[in-house]
């Protein structure tokens, strides 16, 4: 069934009606267009008076009284059976049944529970931000901020803190991960569900670390993420003086230093190949360095929006727009292919 709204002629009063014209609401100063209007869900917001309160399409009122403000994320957009609302300055969340499951808070942050994403949200009391549960219980101290990747989002059980303008990484029990607290953390990687690996700033350069808090790579200019921290693969591209290497999980250095290198195909775990430039040329390489291919024009390749291999025909698609613009041949590597044998060779004997 559709349904639209329609602005009545009277006191500029508006309803939701459906498809065939029937009015389906009463007579509102406001009503939302997210959930039943956009049929994400049997519910809308309506506003009357100054006040905001939840409806389903029979007509019942959800919320428990009409409130300054109501998010519609959750329950009315169809994500979860929980909504955020606003009251005298505070939030709190509540469920379909009307029963508040949150204290009233300085600020709630939209996800985690109220987007359906997992069973813990991110709440601001007394100028700090906290972990609370599905039961309202606070599983971690305050912070001066918390991030919206892993636990709130229920990818994993760690959650980037920051104090003081230094992150660390935490577990759901509150426990402190990361070795140190760094000057920065990024979330690809460990906190983001991907790998037990993540990246960090220490003494103004970039190490992997993981889970254990063991620093497994040396300290760089920049790591990238591709790869070993993303979960793609056992590589990652290092960047020093300006040039980059690609490197294995156990340090070492598995190609020269070349100006740029492309993730595509050996980093990201799509084959054993990969793009590698210095000023102006290109050229694809197999894992142990061996050159395959001619030179090109780093040109060709600069402003590709997608790199495929097919190492089986060797050749490399660069896409832009979905569509190919150009192919680049190279030899395939085939280390255990087996020695032809000429059987009309007779064995001496």
């Amino acid at each position: 069934m559709k349904y639209k709204i329609k602005r009545g002629y009277k006191n500029k009063n508006v309803a939701i009606f459906d498809e065939k014209g029937n009015q389906i609401t009463q007579w509102y100063d406001w009503i939302g267009e997210d959930g039943l209007v956009k049929e994400e869900s049997i519910y809308y917001i309506a506003q009357r008076n100054g006040k905001f309160a939840i409806f389903d399409v029979y007509g019942n009122q959800i919320t428990p009284e009409w409130f300054d403000g109501i998010s519609p994320y959750g329950l009315v957009k169809g994500e979860s059976e929980f909504y955020k609302v606003k009251k005298n300055g505070k939030y709190a969340i509540f469920d379909k049944n009307g029963k508040q499951i949150s204290g009233w808070y300085d600020e709630i942050k939209i996800g985690g529970l109220v987007n359906g994403k997992s069973n813990y949200y991110i709440a601001k009391k007394n100028g700090g931000y906290a972990i609370f549960d599905i039961n309202g219980k606070q599983r971690s101290e305050l912070f001066d901020k918390i991030e919206m990747y892993g636990l709130a989002r229920g990818k994993s059980n760690y959650y980037l803190a920051e104090k003081n303008g230094k992150k660390a990484i935490f577990n759901v029990d509150g426990s402190m991960i990361s070795p140190q607290w760094f000057n920065e953390i990024y979330p690809e990687g460990l906190v983001k569900g991907q790998s037990k690996y993540y990246i960090a700033k220490k003494d103004g350069k970039y190490a992997i670390f993981d889970e254990n808090g063991k620093q497994i790579s040396e300290l760089f200019d920049w790591i990238y993420p591709f790869g070993l921290v993303r979960g793609e693969s056992d590589y990652y591209i290092a960047s020093k003086d300006g040039k980059e290497a690609i490197f294995d999980i156990n340090r070492n250095i598995i190609t020269k230093w070349y100006n740029v290198i492309f993730p595509e195909g050996l980093v990201k775990g799509q084959c054993d190949y990969y793009i590698a430039c210095n000023t102006k040329n290109c050229a694809v390489y197999y894992k142990n360095g061996q050159k395959v291919s001619e030179n090109f024009l780093r040109d060709y390749i600069e402003e590709a929006e997608e790199i495929i291999f097919n190492d089986n025909i060797g050749m490399v698609e660069i896409k832009n727009y979905g569509r190919t613009v150009r192919t680049i041949e190279f030899n395939p590597v085939y280390p255990f292919k087996e020695e032809i044998i000429d059987y009309t060779k007779l064995l001496n004997i």
